[in-house]
């Protein structure tokens, strides 16, 4: 796995990390093209279209539940614990850690608004330029990575407010 890769699409977060294995299970073990994978994915979870499934490959890349090659994608074969997870969407999922940061900064539950407000200003200017209405698009970024962090067990929700988790 490579260190430095970090990824940007995220997808919504579904009701469990079942979903998640479902994605990963539909990619195959031998390297097939991308094509091929994102159909795959689509099938699997029955989703709207080909660029939401790619999506969902490129985040299970993230956080190497998948490799990709010169022939294609491929599932690996380890198994992953939650924490594990967690720490690789930390650490290569784009705006992840600037979004937990400001949860576990706080000195209480926060909103995602709240949570928007604390990292709108590490959103990177040519991202704020690639879109008419970053604004909108990087508040709903920032509810899916909230999402995912809750499934991941970094973060509880209660009451639309969000905390660390405390073991």
């Amino acid at each position: 796995m490579s260190g430095d890769a970090r990824f940007k699409p995220v997808p919504p977060a579904p009701e469990s990390l079942d979903r998640l294995h479902e994605a990963r299970a539909a990619v195959p073990l031998v390297p097939s093209d991308s094509d091929d994978c994102c159909t795959r994915v689509v099938r699997a979870l029955g989703l709207a279209d080909r660029g939401v499934g790619e999506t969902w490959l490129v985040f299970l890349r993230a956080l190497s539940l998948v490799e990709a090659g010169d022939r294609g994608y491929h599932r690996t074969r380890e198994d992953v614990e939650t924490a594990e997870l967690g720490g690789r969407f930390r650490d290569r999922v784009v705006g992840a850690d600037d979004v937990l940061s400001a949860v576990e900064d706080a000195d209480e539950p926060l909103g995602v608004d709240r949570i928007f407000e604390r990292v709108r200003e590490t959103v990177p200017s040519w991202e704020q330029r690639c879109h008419d209405d970053w604004e909108a698009v990087w508040h709903e970024r920032t509810a899916r990575l909230l999402g995912w962090a809750v499934l991941f067990e970094l973060l509880v929700e209660t009451d639309d407010a969000y905390t660390p988790t405390v073991y």
